[in-house]
């Protein structure tokens, strides 16, 4: 019987790598507090400013893909990432550049989630199930998740548009994950599908911005910046759309009131 055991010293070592990259996973979450000014100057901001600053400061590629839609198109979301990954199960989804790698409970976002944060789940090319429901989001929700951005499907969208919980994503579907989808990764970098790009990196704590325009990825590094320029582009866009109500030519108007002026590079 012993033969067919694995080596206590190798399955304990195994164990233990896993409880420390969760465990580092749940404090990189928790450590996303220090960047809770950033994100409530974010969430008076939108996606679409956002996104003019990061293409004049030298980030043109941080959108997320177009296909990567709010459920409701008045949900909004800003908050500091919180990354998590999977693979599909099924072996016609396997992404062929992924590795496979075992199962962890999904049970572990919820135990990673900080108040504010946003849940990113890459699914690495799965597109049959979904990898969300309602009652993974009613368990988010009451821990005061600030949304949800993923690349592939949730299900129950009636019961998390009434939770009023911001969710992203990909597709819709009645399927559950049970033997088609697995989630292997906490608090490491995933990639997620891009607009101008063919993926965009996401590390633990970026921040991350949704309205009905799409998605923004803003690398924590440059985000003091970023936002400082888009508050100051959203107060120059409000003194524009004052004139223009006015009445005035708009090409006097932008030509009096450059937008851009202020941005540097980074």
């Amino acid at each position: 019987m012993n033969l067919l055991l694995p080596n206590k010293s190798i399955l304990l070592f195994y164990l233990c790598e896993r409880c420390l990259a969760l465990r580092a996973a749940c404090q990189g979450a928790r450590a996303m507090d220090g960047s809770t000014t950033l994100v409530e100057r974010l969430k008076n901001l939108s996606s679409s400013v956002i996104s003019d600053v990061l293409d004049v400061c030298g980030y043109p590629n941080q959108s997320l893909s177009s296909d990567i839609r709010p459920l409701d198109r008045k949900m909004r979301l800003a908050g500091a990432a919180i990354c998590c990954a999977g693979q599909s199960e099924e072996q016609h989804q396997a992404a062929d550049a992924i590795a496979p790698a075992a199962a962890i409970s999904n049970y572990e976002i919820d135990r990673c989630i900080a108040p504010g944060g946003i849940v990113v789940i890459a699914t690495n090319g799965h597109s049959t199930s979904a990898v969300v429901g309602g009652l993974m989001c009613l368990a988010f929700s009451r821990r005061s998740c600030g949304g949800l951005v993923t690349d592939g499907g949730v299900r129950d969208i009636s019961e998390i548009v009434e939770l009023q919980l911001p969710t992203f994503c990909r597709y819709a579907t009645p399927l559950n994950s049970v033997r088609r989808w697995k989630l292997t990764g906490m608090g490491s970098t995933v990639r997620l599908a891009g607009q101008a790009s063919a993926e965009v990196e996401i590390q633990p704590g970026d921040l991350v911005i949704g309205d009905a325009d799409g998605v923004m990825i803003v690398p924590l590094s440059i985000a003091a910046d970023v936002i400082a320029w888009a508050e100051q582009l959203a107060a120059i866009e409000a003194t524009i759309v004052a004139q223009l109500e006015a009445g005035e030519p708009r090409e006097a108007v932008f030509s009096a009131n450059p937008r851009f002026a202020h941005i540097g590079r980074l």
